[in-house]
């Protein structure tokens, strides 16, 4: 009898790889340490945020502060507790400047978000913030047309439901956000229960051609 391997332990080794990361020069220096996620390891939401900041580089959490404060509110509110959620970035060192991490970073990083979602296979992965969503999708699209509005999508092996919603960083600016980013939040349940979702085969098709195959800048994840 094959024995599945603990989940928890899995997390922990994976994170244990991911801190000795020197892939990205400019990142290693300008970061305190790899923010790895953090969350249940048999948790069915996974929250997705853009990267680290000074903040949480220091503390080595995913998020941080009045943000965070948010974000758990609401998700309690909805009814999803700690033990069925799990936060990550998509990139989990500190980009330098306090600016966004770049495409190359995001690419080079995505073996850690998908080895996370590989161990977790959510059923619910909620983007925060357009940036986030664009990638996990693979096209963007600005977060105040697709807030909200559920898309099945394959998160690895796995289909699961993206759920884009506001950053509750950006909420906190903008105060008339801070309603929409709640009844997004409160619709996770409502995915849960409806399960995995069916994804639609994709047609047959020739094999590619070889500047069709996807290169170092693409996540073959999502």
């Amino acid at each position: 009898m094959v024995l599945e391997p603990d989940p928890a332990v899995a997390l922990a080794e994976a994170a244990d790889r991911m801190r000795g990361c020197e892939r990205c020069p400019e990142l290693v220096a300008a970061r305190t340490q790899v923010v790895c996620g953090t969350g249940a390891p048999t948790a069915r939401v996974l929250i997705v945020g853009d990267a680290p900041r000074s903040r949480e580089d220091a503390l080595g959490v995913p998020l941080s502060g009045r943000a965070l404060e948010l974000l758990e509110r609401f998700l309690l509110a909805a009814g999803c507790p700690p033990e069925d959620r799990f936060l990550t970035t998509l990139v989990k060192c500190l980009p330098p400047l306090a600016r966004d991490p770049s495409a190359t970073e995001v690419a080079g990083c995505s073996e850690h978000l998908e080895t996370e979602v590989a161990l977790l296979a959510p059923l619910v992965v909620v983007g925060l913030g357009g940036f986030v969503a664009g990638v996990l999708r693979g096209r963007p699209s600005p977060v105040r047309r697709s807030r909200g509005r559920e898309e099945p999508c394959l998160v690895g092996p796995h289909a699961a439901w993206l759920l884009p919603v506001f950053h509750p960083a950006a909420a906190l600016y903008d105060p008339a956000t801070v309603p929409l980013l709640e009844a997004d939040l409160a619709r996770i349940p409502e995915l849960l229960a409806r399960g995995r979702p069916e994804l639609a085969p994709e047609p047959a098709r020739d094999s590619p051609a070889p500047d069709a195959v996807p290169g170092p800048g693409q996540l073959d994840l999502f």
